[in-house]
């Protein structure tokens, strides 16, 4: 590279002396530099440098390119960031985590900091999933307060409530906390979409497209019911550009006593192919009912909390 170097700076002297008026002299010494340089560049040591000269320069072009591409396309999928799922079964895959208990949360202590829970069921050394919730809960909010304590906020006129025994205990979850050793070490989440069961957790995803059910389990200390049909229309846009849709939400849910399954559905999508990601669609119907067990079909998700 040194000798590329000396040839480089005798080209410049050869063009800075070629732009300035000459005596014969110096024409006649301008004349053999030239010679000079063109048997110089004809040898076969130059012509080696250059070629590997260009060839470093074509290898850091297709470098920069390369790297360009990977990390404008290396992009975290936040459906399965941190995310383990079952496969056709109740047992997680690639499960290294240990035994772990599977807790239904009620309410925050704020002079513990911590939250207060009852055991509903384990994950085994080996992953297997086993649920059997049969502790009662022992801190409720009225069932008529649904509208305050509801995970969804999907109805957006509250009076479209109606309520049975509306004084009745209530608590629903749409997602059980994973504890080991009294740390929190993830949630686990049931249903037969990744998306959908994160969208219906997340307020900022709530409203979009993606079809399929997620679980929820709910405690009440007496028979109660909750019913309700909205069909709206509006803007549903996060943002800024208005996305006008018609939605329907139904709440068909009629508890006894005790332990409880809502199964919410996502039905029907809007798309928007040209919106920004965060809202190319948009759901068409939600459909709450109660289920009298887990589907055969349902998938269990584990969510790892850390790097959420």
């Amino acid at each position: 590279m040194k000798t590329l170097k000396k040839i480089i700076l005798l080209l410049i002297l050869i063009m800075g002396f070629s732009s300035y008026a000459q005596t014969p002299e110096q024409q006649k010494m301008i004349e053999k530099a030239e010679r000079m340089r063109d048997s110089i560049m004809n040898t076969p040591e130059i012509k080696a440098i250059m070629k590997q000269a260009g060839e470093m320069e074509k290898n850091k072009k297709t470098s920069q390119k390369v790297k360009s591409i990977s990390s404008s396309t290396k992009t975290i999928d936040k459906y399965w960031h941190n995310t383990m799922a079952s496969k056709n079964n109740n047992k997680l895959e690639n499960w290294k985590n240990g035994t772990a208990d599977l807790v239904f949360s009620y309410s925050y202590d704020s002079r513990k900091d911590q939250l207060n829970y009852v055991k509903v069921g384990v994950i085994k050394s080996d992953g297997t999933i086993e649920l059997h919730p049969t502790n009662a809960v022992p801190i409720l909010q009225p069932l008529n307060n649904f509208k305050n304590n509801n995970a969804f906020y999907d109805i957006h006129n509250p009076d479209s409530y109606h309520y049975n025994n509306g004084d009745a205990g209530f608590k629903l979850n749409s997602y059980l906390l994973v504890y080991q050793n009294d740390q929190k070490i993830g949630t686990l989440t049931i249903g037969n979409s990744v998306k959908v069961t994160r969208n219906l957790l997340i307020p900022g995803d709530l409203y979009f497209g993606d079809e399929g059910y997620i679980l929820s389990w709910v405690y009440v200390d007496k028979p109660c019911a909750v019913n309700a049909n909205e069909n709206w229309k509006g803007d549903l846009s996060n943002t800024g550009t208005p996305l006008i849709v018609e939605t329907n939400v139904v709440y068909n849910l009629s508890f006894k006593t005790g332990w409880n399954l809502v199964e919410t559905e996502v039905i029907g999508t809007h798309h928007f192919p040209d919106a920004p990601e965060e809202d190319r669609s948009r759901f068409k119907k939600h459909e709450h009912s109660i289920i009298a067990s887990i589907p055969k079909d349902a998938t269990y998700f584990f969510r790892a909390v850390f790097n959420d």
